[in-house]
């Protein structure tokens, strides 16, 4: 393919207008709409990107000169105007989480496979530097056999008076807004997943019955295990992971302003691979890739199967909180 992809972008909020900025600076992509709901925002947006606009999503998508629509809305709209894009022929990148909850999920997924085009969700935490060398270093085999990680996510609640605290908008707290980067990050680094325990509390914010942390133990096919929390109680914030193998350790240290993959043995020899310095550009190695997988016809990552993966996970979170037992995923 020697032409540009051509975009259309739904939402033109925070995240929808990175995405736009994104196109805009891409060589191999064209934006030639954008949408929201919003008629006085849509009209700023497009005079400022050059591009024509849309106040309605429905007619957006079937629109016969677009190859890609991006899905930067509220989660409780992913779901139709996924599936109505994926249905008119066109791939689409929808940002994390997927959907509200695992029935939405699927049906997404199976409208992809149905349309044959390709479904994306967004995870920038994907492309850190400090998680690409941590991929590499465990697809070279570094650790040995992986015996188990543990890891926390999270932030402050900045979302806290916002539509994220909204159960109807969001269908899920902590774990499925920041908590669902880790979770796919989980079956990347460990393979697939069985089943888990968890736990949730809100006691802070008033969110109620959304989550503000959650906890959880996951057991995985190959026999490994993993601790994970996501907190919107974090007031440090960002990430930070470890993962133990048979030969040595990964640390991923994603705390403030770090960025840092430490390779230790048993012994106690560490190779460091320092990034703090570097200009995050997470944002733009995702769309990068996701723009070549599409012209050379190969599944964007993480997939929509990725994606109803961690949202299953999250619910199966929910659902041991709930049950107090072990829920199968």
């Amino acid at each position: 393919m020697n032409r540009k992809l051509k975009f259309a972008v739904v939402g033109c909020g925070r995240m929808g207008l990175r995405r736009i900025s994104l196109i805009k600076n891409h060589p191999k992509a064209e934006l030639r709409y954008v949408e929201d709901c919003d008629e006085e925002v849509v009209r700023k947006v497009s005079r400022e990107a050059g591009c024509e606009y849309f106040s309605g999503w429905e007619k957006l998508v079937s629109c016969s000169d677009i190859d890609c629509v991006v899905v930067s809305v509220p989660n409780k709209f992913h779901r139709d105007i996924c599936i109505a894009a994926l249905e008119a022929g066109k791939h689409v990148f929808c940002e994390k989480p997927l959907a509200r909850n695992p029935v939405e999920a699927q049906e997404m997924v199976e409208a992809a496979q149905r349309s044959h085009c390709f479904l994306k969700v967004g995870s920038n935490l994907r492309y850190f530097p400090s998680i690409l060398k941590a991929k590499e270093l465990l697809d070279a085999n570094q650790l040995g056999d992986v015996l188990f990680a543990r890891g926390w996510i999270g932030h402050s609640g900045w979302q806290v008076g916002t539509w994220y605290t909204d159960t109807e908008m969001v269908g899920g707290g902590t774990l499925l807004d920041n908590g669902c980067h880790l979770l796919d990050l989980y079956r990347w680094f460990l393979g697939e997943v069985k089943s888990c325990v968890g736990f949730t509390t809100t006691s802070l914010w008033p969110i109620t019955p959304l989550e503000e942390n959650a906890m959880a133990l996951f057991r995985f096919s190959n026999n490994r295990i993993a601790f994970l929390q996501s907190s919107w109680t974090e007031w440090a914030g960002y990430m930070y992971l470890e993962i133990y193998g048979t030969q040595g350790i990964l640390r991923i240290d994603n705390r403030g302003q770090s960025c840092v993959t430490t390779l230790s043995n048993r012994e106690g020899q560490n190779k460091v691979f320092d990034y703090s310095q570097e200009t995050p550009k997470s944002y733009v190695l995702e769309f990068d890739d996701y723009v070549n997988a599409i012209i050379d016809n190969r599944q964007p990552l993480p997939s929509g199967l990725d994606g109803l993966r961690a949202v299953q996970m999250a619910h199966a979170v929910y659902q041991s909180a709930r049950l107090g037992r072990e829920i199968e995923i």
